[in-house]
């Protein structure tokens, strides 16, 4: 990038800056009557904004410039992560921004419940369920080559699991809309000791919201039935209603979702095992991500090529992770397909081209291929003996995708 480009870029990125800070101290209360029920033009907005799946020209030249540089990075690993609904063509571009000497690279999108394709390659994030311990868990599935006849029946799976799991969203906020109480109510405001005015504010913004969706369901994009909505949405009105009240709404709702998200009928999504034979039968490769979250997994036997041993927000017990993998590979099955360690970024896109001010610090901060645990002394030391580097892992897994 030549020296004219940087100092456009810097440019757009103060300007942008400096708009989200004067919207910060000027706080203009445009709209402060919380219990009114009637949707104002300025929410009816805020709805359209957070659907919104418009890039603007300035947010598509900063998202494409990464924070951070690994010019020595030769092997790229990006297995778990999820595009959202920016455009490939733009991520990519960051990517190769980031990982300038890169060569040797397995770059696969796992958008949550739909397949996606790059490269020769087509991945997807999978919700499942486990009778065995009564969980819900996911699945990476990986494809080399994806026969679309084949392929009808996974298909079909993956569109039922994304519709059914589009419904959480609409069980929130009809839980959050109530206007009597119940278990899961109470169950949050016990847990959060919020008052009557923020109990207030969602029931009437959840009311509203729900309007919004069934005014405008043809132009709902898929990808924003999904819990962050209410978030988002939520966030768009800070400047009428005041941050203090908005915050602790999002924390009164944070709430709420756990437990909805708790008590959510899993018995609807399909069966773990059943995923897995489907896939297999597409010769898919198969990863359990962040499996510390629904650690039972780990004695379910299932024909997997790996574990995601570290991820952003599953890091604590990756070296006892990795011991494991050790000690299934001695007694495998499945002799002539070791489990694989694999790390993953997690990485949410969407977070990136958010205000600054309203980005979930954690999520906003992943970057697509960067896992710093490959770097760790200890694990380096755990990695010998697994016989494992990055570089042949990813040579492994890409030729167990083409087979």
């Amino acid at each position: 990038m030549n020296e004219k480009s940087k100092i456009k870029i810097i440019k757009i990125k103060n300007n942008i800056e400096n708009h989200v800070k004067l919207k910060e101290i000027n706080i203009k209360r445009v709209y402060s009557n919380y219990l009114d029920r009637e949707i104002q033009e300025f929410e009816r907005q805020a709805f359209l904004n957070v659907i919104s799946e418009r890039i603007t020209e300035a947010q598509a030249e900063l998202f494409i410039i990464p924070p951070k540089i690994y010019a020595d990075e030769i092997n790229l690993l990006a297995i778990h992560w999820h595009p959202e609904f920016l455009p490939l063509d733009l991520i990519i571009r960051r990517i190769d921004n980031t990982f300038p000497n890169a060569v040797n690279k397995l770059i696969i999108p796992t958008q949550h419940n739909k397949l996606m394709n790059y490269d020769g390659f087509t991945g997807v994030e999978v919700d499942c369920f486990s009778p065995e311990f009564n969980r819900k868990v996911q699945l990476l599935l990986h494809f080399g080559r994806l026969s679309k006849s084949k392929s009808k029946k996974l298909s079909r799976i993956i569109e039922h699991t994304f519709n059914y799991r589009s419904k959480q969203l609409f069980e929130l906020l009809e839980t959050l809309a109530m206007q009597t109480s119940n278990n899961k109510i109470e169950k949050a405001i016990t847990a959060t000791g919020v008052g009557k005015e923020v109990i207030d504010f969602v029931k009437i913004q959840s009311g509203k919201l729900i309007a919004l969706l069934n005014e405008n369901i043809k132009d709902v994009p898929p990808l924003s039935k999904k819990n962050k909505l209410v978030r988002s949405y939520l966030d768009e009105l800070i400047n009428y209603y005041g941050i203090k009240l908005v915050k602790l709404s999002q924390i009164y709702i944070k709430a709420v979702k756990d437990i909805v998200k708790a008590e959510f009928d899993n018995s609807y999504f399909y069966n773990t095992r059943e995923l897995i034979e489907e896939a297999r039968f597409l010769n898919a490769g198969i990863v359990i991500p962040h499996p510390e979250q629904f650690w039972p997994i780990l004695l379910a036997g299932y024909d997997v090529d790996g574990y995601e041993v570290w991820n952003p927000q599953s890091r604590e017990y990756t070296e006892f992770l990795m011991q494991v993998v050790l000690d299934q590979n001695k007694t495998r099955k499945y002799k002539n397909r070791p489990i694989l360690v694999f790390m993953g970024d997690d990485t949410h896109l969407g977070e990136k081209v958010r205000p600054e001010v309203l980005q979930d610090h954690d999520k906003s901060i992943r970057e697509v291929g960067v896992q710093p645990a490959w770097a760790d002394p200890d694990i380096q030391k755990i990695l010998i003996e697994t016989k494992f580097s990055k570089e042949k892992l990813i040579n492994e897994y890409r030729e167990r995708l083409r087979q």
